[in-house]
């Protein structure tokens, strides 16, 4: 008598609105977790003109129930979901028979570390842990001590001093592809389209922070930077909590970010303000 088994594939999408239509509500259940995987596709499949390489997109399924899930955008690093170690390997098979070759890899740690491994395995490639990071969310906010200025959206004016900051925030963070010269005003350019770029003001920018990629019920805070001179005086908080506060207000249910968990003074602002962990990211530069 013949026994059933259960059909395991892989599915590559170059469309993120593909990839979504496959893995959304697969993301869904674990919606703050996976917002890399959501927001980032579903802006790009907004804004297909924003596409500059040709993006990756994979759904791992079984009997046509999405397990996992992959995306590189590059020349970013492959983020993957939760996925147990079978499906990690079907991903890194399919990227190797691909000759697609990540340059890291970042995702729940278990996950990533896991992935990290097989990858070292198949292809004898160093791998080096890169950063920790840990996902928190916010639903109410709690409103940090009072200081002086304001938050406003960040406009043209502004652009001398912001495009070194956000140069500096890429080099405080470790990022492996820092915003150059032509870069930097180029993302620059992009937020102020977008209305996306925040920054506290006090007689003179003392803070900045942006939202970007939302999910169907949430948003991600992300790029908050105080240049040296002018931190622990609570202009981060301030930024964060006021444009945490202005995108629950519009309608989002929650928003959410990562910081470095070796940054404990981050870590310890977001929870003040209200930000809760959800789960811890690793990071691994593949060689």
């Amino acid at each position: 008598m013949p026994q059933w088994s259960p059909r395991i594939m892989l599915h590559q999408q170059s469309d993120p609105a593909e990839f979504l239509l496959r893995a959304r509500h697969f993301l869904e259940e674990l919606e703050a977790e996976n917002n890399l995987l959501l927001g980032v596709s579903a802006w790009l499949a907004t804004h297909p003109e924003r596409i500059e390489h040709t993006p990756f997109f994979a759904t791992v399924e079984e009997n046509g129930k999405v397990q996992a899930a992959a995306m590189m955008t590059p020349p970013y690093h492959l983020v993957l979901s939760r996925a147990k170690k079978e499906n990690l390997a079907l991903i890194a098979e399919h990227l190797l028979a691909k000759s697609i070759l990540p340059p890291g890899v970042n995702g729940p740690s278990q996950t990533s570390q896991a992935f990290a491994e097989l990858w070292a395995q198949r292809t004898g490639h160093n791998v080096q842990l890169h950063r920790s990071l840990r996902i928190y969310q916010i639903a109410r906010v709690v409103p940090p001590p009072p200081v002086e200025g304001r938050m406003r959206l960040a406009h043209e004016n502004d652009a001398n001093t912001l495009i070194r900051w956000i140069h500096k925030f890429s080099v405080d963070i470790g990022e492996s592809n820092v915003p150059d010269q032509v870069q930097a005003p180029k993302t620059l350019r992009r937020l102020l389209s977008d209305q996306r770029l925040h920054v506290w003001e006090d007689k003179e920018l003392c803070s900045m922070s942006a939202w970007g990629a939302p999910t169907s019920h949430g948003v991600r805070i992300s790029m908050v930077y105080t240049p040296l001179e002018l931190r622990q005086r609570g202009y981060a908080s301030a930024c964060v909590a006021a444009l945490s506060k202005a995108m629950l207000d519009s309608g989002k249910a929650f928003c959410c970010l990562f910081t470095d968990l070796s940054n404990q003074t981050s870590n310890r602002i977001y929870e003040r303000i209200g930000y809760r962990p959800v789960c811890d990211f690793t990071e691994y530069r593949l060689g």
